[in-house]
């Protein structure tokens, strides 16, 4: 049974499927798209919630992580309009990971790769940090994500190649400054 059939048919036990199949996916998701912990968990529940009320529009497991995917853009979008923007995107203390590597220079350089990164696409505007999570962070191929968005997949491709062109104009720039 598909889990927008459960829905249907048990409205609790549906809702507590879909919570457990698809939560910590949306929650990383939503965290890339706004690097706050407590606001991509809000994010998460939110488009979770909405997609137990909005089971009647939906009857194709295959793109179902999509849906979810055009729900959570959908409302950070709404998040963003209301909150005038960029008052919502700041930088907050990524915690750090255990790394196994044995090398501790490459175990540094790797940190700093990825705080870069996380650095760049949190500079990108939101319509190109939308492409860019959904494709890298939630490996969405280009028609879903089109789906997701709304938009032509040519825009999607257009968004993705933009938004590789800052990353790596700001990552260039910072290198620059800080040569290894």
């Amino acid at each position: 049974m598909h889990i927008w059939e459960q829905i249907r048919s048990e409205p609790e036990a549906g809702a507590k499927a879909l919570v457990a199949a698809y939560s910590l996916r949306l929650y990383k998701l939503a965290f890339r798209l706004c690097t706050n912990a407590s606001l991509a968990e809000d994010l998460a529940m939110r488009t979770l919630s909405r997609a137990v009320r909005a089971e009647g529009k939906f009857d194709s497991e295959e793109a179902y992580y999509s849906f979810l995917c055009a729900i959570l853009v959908n409302l950070y979008r709404d998040d963003l309009r209301l909150k005038a923007a960029n008052a919502l995107v700041f930088m907050e203390a990524v915690p750090d990971v255990e790394d196994e590597r044995a090398d501790p220079g490459e175990t540094l350089a790797a940190k700093s790769d990825a705080e870069l990164v996380r650095m760049a696409v949190s500079r990108l505007s939101p319509i190109l940090r939308e492409a860019v999570v959904l494709r890298y962070f939630g490996e969405l191929p280009v028609a879903e994500i089109a789906e997701a968005l709304t938009v032509p997949e040519g825009t999607v491709k257009f968004r993705l190649s933009e938004g590789r062109r800052k990353i790596r104009e700001f990552i260039a720039k910072r290198n620059r400054g800080n040569p290894r």
